[in-house]
């Protein structure tokens, strides 16, 4: 045990010390049991009722069991990894006590996952928003964890009650001590940081109420971007579309709806309200909203004409202190600050005053992030719109750090592949999200073939948290049949939200191909919700399948031997060919009809066939006797070829014509 993991090892001392000390017991999912813990008190329904201590105190060491199989380094080989994207509070909240009421995750009760994720492969924590959030309003019945309230305090409902006897612990050594668990196991841990924006309500409101865009109360209610008819639907706002936006009838209305910030508006009765607020214990902009009239403006789209609603919980960061000087000739002389399609995109469209003192304490978030709880990297929330001098100080203020550090940019499309690697960013968020909204043979060839010249990795995935769950738009089979898809792409790195391993159809969000048509169900992102690790079937036995194939193959799946064979009826292929030796990996998109694959259109005169992976579980070799696979609706495989005679120039050649791209050994 390295002195490195100082926290970790004080809690293993402490839970050892005290499996003596009698406790309420809890029930846990029976899948947790990693660690084999044998003194189970009742076992029932996939639950076991296990003493905490005890529990807990075997789970910690069997970690440390587990390290001597593993290395944590610094660097971080991206085209070997895979991705375990987690809401904390809900990956394992837990009616722990059988009381009906699911209680919320906790950073001590996420080490028990911990197993399962390398069992899947997980190298990359990625952990969604874990500061503190206001509750001021909040969505649903929990409030969402992108309306930070303070990038410098974590969620207080993070902390575990088990830990209550141990002095001088703290959150921080609490989220700490789960970072040296993860590290224990080769886990990079990613955090999510927010530098765009802030909850409505917050800490930064009373010392600078500046640093938000205001609007009248009154507005509040039908508060929306305008909508622009002159404009397509889903409409990116370029400079030779300004004037369109800003000459709108709805655009100048909506501007209107803007007021100063109430330091400016009224400086005497705003500094009378924060006297108050001090004085009586009166929430400040409750007192803001009531006196003066004015409420900071709720979040929106940057897309022109998006159909999402307006995030009523959170409010744009006010970067510039200007208006940029490509929008000054539409506007009047007296408008007060604003944000709109344009303005949100700072990358595109800076002020010429930048708000440094603001820029500063983000920089200073994301540096006290690191230094305080030795995470490995960051995904930057909507990163691609930050002027670009902020995030090149912030970068270099992470990299001075950590210069090995993880940097994911949300970028929604592969297109943007060199300018997020020239930015500085080594993984995005990329295209797949929304080519596997619509499966289909024509998306999916299309988004295969952009994926080798990518200059950076991207998720490789058919759901992410703000997307509906793709066992829910197809069931288990598509499930099974996508993971297998997302697993071997060349420049893409597996990514699994937590859930779909136990095909979760209950969604963290929608906001991005939302296939419910606005309908208010439950979400993880806020509502007090668990995943159903009680279910019977579950997806780990072919993910751990696929992770060590992934391995096993690790010289093969190079983006330089990949290609993509002409699809057979709805059964889309790629493959990768070098030495005479080809993978194919193989998916049929059909839903209810068998399909023929024929093995001799993959590779001629191939001398031996083996079938290696196949998605359906407990189901034989597919193969007929005349060398043809029958794949099942959504039913996918990896078959293993190898050729009799190595390809001569002329094959070669006439192969890559025909694929469009092998760029095997010739011999």
């Amino acid at each position: 045990m390295s002195s490195s993991n100082r926290i970790l090892k004080q809690m293993l001392r402490y839970f050892a010390d005290r499996q003596s000390v009698e406790a309420e017991p809890i029930w846990i999912p029976a899948l947790w049991n990693e660690c084999g813990y044998e003194k189970v008190l009742e076992a029932s329904n996939g639950e076991i009722l296990v003493e905490p201590n005890e529990f807990i105190a075997r789970h910690l060491q069997y970690l440390y069991d587990l390290s001597a199989g593993y290395l944590y380094t610094d660097h971080t080989d991206l085209d070997n990894s895979v991705i375990y994207c987690s809401l904390l509070r809900y990956s394992c909240a837990w009616d722990y006590h059988h009381t009906g009421v699911i209680q919320s995750g906790t950073f001590l009760r996420f080490t028990f996952l911990l197993p399962l994720l390398k069992r899947m492969g997980t190298n990359i924590l990625y952990l969604l928003p874990l500061t503190r959030y206001s509750e001021m309003y909040r969505k649903g019945d929990l409030g969402s964890p992108y309306a930070v309230y303070s990038l410098f305090a974590l969620d207080e409902h993070l902390h575990d009650p088990l830990l209550d006897g141990m002095e001088h612990l703290t959150l921080n050594d609490e989220l700490t001590a789960l970072v040296e668990a993860c590290h224990l196991l080769d886990i990079k841990v990613v955090l999510d940081l927010i530098p765009r924006v802030i909850a409505r309500d917050n800490a930064l409101l009373e010392e600078h109420p500046h640093w938000m865009y205001w609007i009248d109360k009154e507005a509040f209610a039908d508060f929306r971007p305008p909508a622009i008819p002159e404009l397509d639907f889903f409409t990116e706002c370029t400079p030779d579309k300004l004037e369109t936006v800003y000459r709108s009838g709805e655009t100048i209305g909506f501007l209107q709806k803007f007021r100063l910030p109430p330091n400016e508006l009224q400086p005497a009765l705003w500094e009378e309200l924060k006297e108050r607020a001090r004085v009586t214990g009166e929430p400040l902009l409750e007192l803001v909203e009531s006196e003066m009239g004015i409420t900071p403006a709720p979040a929106h789209s940057d897309w022109i004409n998006d159909v999402q609603p307006i995030w009523t919980d959170i409010a744009f960061y006010r970067l510039y202190k200007d208006f940029s000087p490509q929008v000054r000739p539409f506007l009047p002389p007296d408008q007060a600050p604003y944000v709109l399609f344009d303005t949100i995109k700072c990358n595109l469209y800076p002020g010429e005053e930048p708000n440094a003192e603001l820029w500063e304490l983000l920089i200073e978030a994301a540096r006290f992030q690191l230094n305080t709880y030795g995470i490995d990297g960051f995904r930057i929330d909507i990163g691609h719109v930050l002027p670009v001098p902020l995030l090149d100080s912030m970068f270099r203020t992470i990299k001075e750090i950590k210069p090995s550090a993880i940097l994911i940019s949300e970028d929604l499309f592969n297109r943007n592949h060199r300018k997020a690697a020239q930015t500085g960013y080594n993984i995005m968020l990329g295209s797949g999200w929304n080519i596997m909204t619509d499966i289909s043979a024509e998306n999916m060839l299309g988004y295969l073939k952009e994926l080798p010249e990518l200059q950076i990795h991207v998720f490789a995935c058919s759901e992410t948290a703000d997307t509906p769950r793709i066992t829910s738009r197809g069931g288990k089979k598509l499930s099974r049949l996508m993971t297998m898809f997302n697993f071997f792409l060349p420049n893409g790195i597996p990514y699994l939200t937590t859930g779909m391993e136990m095909f979760e159809e209950q969604p963290l969000n929608c906001g991005l191909g939302d296939n419910t048509g606005g309908a208010d169900i439950p979400k993880a992102f806020f509502n007090n919700m668990a995943i159903n690790w009680t279910a019977g079937q579950t997806m780990l036995p072919l993910l751990e399948e696929l992770n060590r194939f992934r391995k096993e193959q690790a010289e093969l799946l190079k983006p330089e031997y990949f290609f993509i064979p002409d699809p057979q009826g709805d059964i889309i292929l790629y493959a990768y060919y070098y030495r005479n030796r080809l993978l194919a990996f193989c998916f049929n998109l059909s839903p209810d009809k068998e399909q023929q694959l024929n093995t001799e259109l993959i590779l001629p005169s191939s001398k031996q066939t083996e079938l290696l992976i196949n998605s359906y579980p407990g189901r034989g070799n597919p193969r007929n006797e005349d060398g043809v696979y029958r794949l099942q609706p959504h039913q996918a495989i990896a078959l293993s070829m190898t050729q009799i005679y190595s390809f001569r120039e002329e094959k070669h050649n006439e192969l890559s014509g025909k694929y469009g791209r092998l760029t095997g050994s010739v011999a």
